[in-house]
């Protein structure tokens, strides 16, 4: 299968060379190369933009060091709009800003390349025209229309896919494409057909094969991966809450390869970011659905940019707490058997009989004088 071809928003220079990916040995990094990394200071994470956030993605709290780790995998889910393609963005421009370059994979609907080159040019560099032009090279996008073209650029990529020096790899929207050719299906239905049996069951396969290859080209090419997912609904019929949103994509293998995971949603008084797992350690209870984790406020500008919500963070600086609402418990329902019951037996259930009778009564005795009255007047 072909795979699409990179697209070069510059078209200054071909794409770099690179080592060669198809191997299956992992690149060793000696005791001395590593200390050298350190003391040259050479950051092994890319920067979200947000302080509080890039803090807690390092898990110790320092927000220098801390963001999206290399090597690994991290998941940003949440509903349409709230601002999960505008934290990918800002992540890049802060890659290329490092001098790495930046791979974006579309899943769905297709990056606009004015609004990548509107924050390249705001962000990256605001003294020289040439050098943003620079940056911009360095940002490659590809468009992935069918899961295999996916599976196909993950699990196969060609020599010049990513080039080396790559930082990011940003797969946006995967849930899209993962419905359209394995849509969900809930094992309840009696009338399920054993081809959507088939489906439902090969959906968690085709995430595990493709969070395998996703750990692969992050490990043997020293990137960060982001993949943003879309939500779907769960009931609640324990907890007597209403339906809460989970990520799009999931299952044991999937979850056991993301890394981080961070919910992007929307409140009545802003945008949050939620971390739910760091250095692969859930901060969540996995009984509790719906819960949101450790959050850190965000606002989205007219220009796109992110800046973090002052005002959601207490004085020490430590992150708030957004617990959702709960929704009020309804009566229960009565059952046929207890309607039945009630029906045969003399109660009173709404306070009703008794003003009923009187007013039949009532009713009675005026129909009767009534109808004295016309028989004692003369004719």
């Amino acid at each position: 299968m072909a795979v699409p071809p990179v697209i070069d928003l510059t078209s200054s220079r071909p794409a770099q060379a690179r080592h060669n990916t198809s191997s299956h040995r992992l690149p060793t990094v000696s005791a001395s190369e590593a200390l050298q990394e350190l003391q040259d200071g050479n950051l092994r994470s890319v920067s979200t933009g947000l302080t509080s956030l890039d803090g807690l993605l390092s898990g110790t709290g320092d927000t220098s060091s801390g963001g999206l780790e290399r090597g690994k995998i991290t998941e940003l889910w949440g509903p349409a709009g709230v601002g999960k393609t505008a934290i990918a963005i800002q992540s890049a421009v802060n890659a290329l800003k490092e001098g790495s370059t930046v791979l974006w994979v579309d899943c769905a609907t297709a990056l606009s390349d004015q609004r990548i080159q509107e924050s390249i040019t705001r962000h990256g560099s605001k003294d020289s025209h040439s050098a943003s032009d620079g940056l911009l090279g360095e940002f490659k996008h590809v468009t992935a229309a069918t899961l295999s073209h996916l599976l196909a650029i993950v699990l196969h990529p060609p020599p010049n896919l990513i080039p080396s020096g790559t930082g990011l790899l940003v797969v946006d929207d995967l849930n899209v494409l993962m419905d359209l050719d394995y849509p969900r299906y809930q094992f309840a239905v009696s009338s399920k057909t054993e081809q959507q049996k088939w489906q439902a069951s090969r959906r968690y396969a085709v995430l595990g094969s493709l969070v395998s290859g996703l750990n692969k080209l992050a490990v043997i090419n020293g990137l960060a991966v982001v993949v943003t997912t879309g939500c779907s609904t769960r009931m609640r019929p324990d907890s007597g809450l209403g339906a809460a949103l989970v990520p799009g994509v999931g299952g044991v293998e999937w979850d056991g390869g993301v890394w981080n995971r961070l919910v992007v949603f929307r409140d009545f008084s802003g945008r949050f970011v939620g971390v739910q797992k760091c250095q692969g350690r859930s901060l969540i209870s996995r009984e509790e659905v719906g819960e949101i984790g450790r959050v850190v406020g965000l606002e989205v500008a007219n220009d796109g940019t992110l800046h973090e919500r002052q005002a959601s963070r207490p004085a020490d600086g430590a992150t708030t707490q957004v617990k959702p609402r709960a929704s009020p418990v309804k009566p229960r329902k009565r059952v046929f058997d207890e309607v039945a019951d009630s029906e045969s037996e003399d109660v009173d259930e709404y306070g009703w009989a008794e003003t009923d009778e009187d007013a039949i009564a009532a009713e009675g005795l005026i129909e009767d004088a009534q109808a004295a009255t016309a028989s004692t007047e003369p004719d």
